[in-house]
């Protein structure tokens, strides 16, 4: 009874062997996987990095475009603003009234661009002016 019993058995010199073996694999399969993701993380990076490196370099700042256009609007304003007062200081003229009163009698004024062609008036400088429209 002894012979298949022995037959079955590995010697402790194999399984050592094998075991050594196996933590050799898991080894290198865990060196694998982290080298790929390591390469991954960092192909990505590179081409984040890139792409908005190449998109600067070429001019197309996002934020220097809405400051562009935040500026722009900011000049369109002011000029509709500058007309207006123009038109409110020429009916303010006629009628010897306030710049308030010489808006309310174009009947197109509106609160805020009254405000602004006193600020306008008063300060010289010209100033951003925001309406909503109902």
């Amino acid at each position: 009874m002894s012979a298949p019993a022995a037959a079955g058995a590995v010697a402790p010199a194999q399984a050592r062997a094998l075991a050594r073996n196996r933590r050799a694999q898991l080894r290198r399969r865990a060196r694998r996987i982290r080298r790929s993701v390591t390469a991954l993380a960092l192909a990505l990076f590179t081409a984040a990095f890139l792409a908005i490196y190449v998109q600067l370099a070429s001019g197309h700042d996002p934020a220097l475009a809405a400051a562009a256009r935040r500026q722009a609007s900011t000049s369109v304003q002011t000029s509709t603003s500058a007309a207006s007062t123009e038109s409110d200081s020429g009916s303010t003229s006629e009628s010897g009234s306030s710049t308030a009163a010489g808006s309310q009698a174009s009947g197109s004024g509106s609160s805020g661009s009254s405000s602004a062609s006193e600020n306008t008036q008063s300060s010289g400088a010209a100033s951003a002016v925001t309406t909503s429209q109902s």
